[in-house]
């Protein structure tokens, strides 16, 4: 195998397979600068994991969760509405209908993640950046349940929660056997 000055292998097989059997199915070959380059921080594998996530949130968000929220407390579908989530949706559109690139009046519409992302650039998530998303979502949701528990002036403003958890009374188990026929 070859190798460059610093010892790393200059060629890298990406299988499904161990390349040491003789069945082994091949998904690509690759330079070992470019692979390296695909797997680091902003790189090409983590930009794709990272549109896939947004994008699967999305949908999960308006296909099961939104519906659920809007029959749960007998609003319209419409009235179930989180600027995170409208962000989502102009990021999804934009990833799979214009290559990842957000354009001036796309970027403008953005009403939270404005200022992660740049007009008429490539759309681009940091792990800082995703996380910062996930405390939005988090804080989206804690703001629509402190408002249908009808806490007007609790102790922490949901723009300061980073997390949430939602604890049932005793234990998980009790819990479920109650409700078991």
């Amino acid at each position: 195998m070859r190798r460059d000055p610093s010892g790393i292998p200059t060629v890298v097989w990406a299988s499904y397979e161990d390349p040491s059997k003789p069945d082994i199915i091949h998904n690509q070959i690759v330079r070992s600068d470019e692979y390296l380059s695909a797997n680091q921080p902003g790189g090409t594998n983590e930009q794709q994991h990272s549109r896939a996530i947004l994008i699967f949130l999305f949908t999960y968000w308006e296909d099961e969760t939104r519906p659920r929220l809007a029959h749960a407390t007998g609003v319209s579908l419409n009235e179930i509405r989180f600027d995170i989530m409208g962000d989502l949706r102009t990021i999804r559109n934009v990833v799979l209908h214009a290559k990842g690139m957000l354009s001036a009046d796309k970027h403008a519409s953005l009403r939270l993640l404005g200022a992660m992302l740049q007009p008429d650039r490539e759309v681009t998530f940091s792990y800082e950046g995703m996380h910062k998303i996930f405390v939005l979502i988090k804080q989206e949701c804690a703001r629509l349940l402190l408002g249908w528990v009808g806490v007007q002036d609790g102790p922490v403003k949901p723009e300061e929660l980073k997390d949430i958890a939602i604890q049932f009374p005793g234990p998980r188990s009790t819990r479920r056997n109650q409700h078991a026929p």
